[in-house]
């Protein structure tokens, strides 16, 4: 089963949640972000629109196959602007959908040879992750 924030109630048991993974799977992991638009829908209530680009430890720029998309719906408190609710998802290209398309087409055993190949060429050398995710 897999675990995520979303499963967490409050801030602190979500803080802790997310900082076990700064700690260790992300640890070292540069993020890069921008804020599309913000649209206020009345003075208290805003959805607010953004990207993350992941820089992962050692690679010299982001991976574009990991770039995520944000929704976030934001109200005004005493404290100032609160998060309230959160979409995230990844940002696919229209090639890197119409590949996983055709990747998704295929059969078991041809998925299986396309994973091999990749996985085969990486550990030869021949590519490395950068290349993979370079367009």
């Amino acid at each position: 089963m897999m675990v995520k924030a979303s499963d967490f109630k409050g801030r602190k048991a979500i803080a802790a949640f997310h900082q076990q993974a700064f700690d260790t799977v992300v640890n070292g992991t540069r993020l890069e972000g921008e804020v599309n638009f913000v649209h206020f829908l009345n003075t208290k209530i805003a959805l607010m629109n953004g990207v993350v680009r992941v820089m992962l430890p050692g690679q010299p720029e982001t991976s574009p196959s990991r770039d995520s998309m944000q929704l976030f719906v934001v109200t005004k408190c005493d404290e100032g602007w609160q998060i309230e609710g959160l979409l995230n998802t990844r940002k696919l290209t229209l090639e890197r959908q119409f590949f996983l398309d055709d990747f998704d087409s295929l059969s078991a055993e041809a998925q299986r040879q396309v994973t091999d190949l990749v996985a085969g060429l990486k550990a030869s050398g021949v590519i490395t992750p950068p290349q993979i995710d370079a367009k």
